[in-house]
């Protein structure tokens, strides 16, 4: 469990970078051509906020069970089944947490006082009457992204079950498919965190005490969530078991910072394309360090590091 010690304050931007990489693996697919989501130019391959979150949201109810909070299975708002695999929509979801929370007299905002995504990631309170907007403490600034170049196969696949022709006979391409694989990636997020916001969304939480620990009670909900979805809770499907948790690292930034995208990191490489790990790691060595500089990341606002035991790039700050 990755704890954090340090007291934050009210207001603020805070910022976490967090690492992952990718393995023989399809992130985040088109879904209408099953191709990798990819700048043509550079080959970098990139995912999406909602993507991320939609891991991280497991993540949380993950860390939820962990740490013994009050309907731990409950914890999450935005699921599209339950936990006995049955589809959800908003009015269902709504009843069951007032129902694993025991109220009896509903209010409007049981779902954002009783839930860990709504207060990080807002939501629209879609009810005849109830209507309301939270809006996001917790976003990633740009597209989470491979910071090199990838190799990318297109590989054939078989389904177990072809299809017929109108003649009622087999099509010879029936039953196989071809599909784009990322061979490596070491794919780069960057949250920026509203402390006033998180504050404002969280202050009447039911599952974490905002007076008790306050922002840094959430931040931990946050990277734990991250740190778990890419670690012992990734998901079984094909896009997100074989992506790995490398790192993460949060600070609060106390003058002006670059606001440089992590893709930025490509034109710095020596070698554009990253095939390997340890590839990887060297690459990061060298540019890693002048990134977070401009972002105002240094040893004395560090409040959480972690790293994985394969990543021993050194970064600011003490472990957690």
């Amino acid at each position: 469990m990755i704890k954090i010690q340090s007291t934050l304050p009210a207001t603020g931007n805070a910022y976490i970078l967090f690492g992952f990489e990718a393995i023989q693996a399809r992130p985040n697919l088109d879904p209408y051509s099953s191709t990798l989501r990819m700048n043509d130019e550079t080959g970098q391959v990139f995912t999406s906020d909602v993507h991320i979150k939609h891991h991280v949201r497991r993540g949380l109810k993950a860390y939820a069970a962990a740490e013994n909070l009050p309907h731990a299975a409950e914890t999450v708002f935005y699921e599209k089944e339950d936990e006995a695999g049955n589809p959800c929509n908003f009015d269902l979801r709504l009843k069951k947490i007032r129902e694993a929370a025991g109220i009896s007299k509903p209010d409007m905002k049981d779902a954002l006082n009783n839930t860990l995504d709504l207060p990080l990631f807002g939501y629209v309170h879609a009810i005849k009457g109830e209507n309301f907007n939270v809006t996001n403490a917790a976003n990633t600034l740009f597209r989470p992204v491979t910071f090199h170049d990838c190799e990318i196969y297109s590989l054939g696949r078989n389904n177990a079950f072809p299809t017929l022709d109108k003649q009622n006979k087999v099509k010879d391409s029936a039953g196989s498919a071809t599909v784009d694989s990322l061979e490596y990636g070491f794919f780069l997020a960057l949250w920026e965190i509203n402390l006033n916001m998180l504050r404002v969304n969280a202050s009447a939480s039911k599952l974490i005490d905002w007076e008790k620990g306050g922002a840094a009670r959430w931040f931990e909900a946050l990277v734990n969530g991250m740190w778990r979805a890419y670690s012992s809770d990734r998901y079984p499907s094909f896009t997100q078991r074989s992506q790995f948790a490398q790192f993460v690292l949060g600070w609060m930034p106390e003058g002006e910072v670059s606001y440089a995208n992590p893709a930025s990191l490509y034109d710095r490489l020596e070698e554009k394309r990253i095939n390997t790990h340890s590839g990887a790691v060297t690459a990061l060595e060298k540019v890693l360090p002048d990134f977070l500089s401009g972002w105002g990341c240094s040893e004395s606002n560090v409040f959480v590091k972690h790293r994985a035991a394969n990543f021993p790039v050194a970064l600011p700050g003490a472990e957690a």
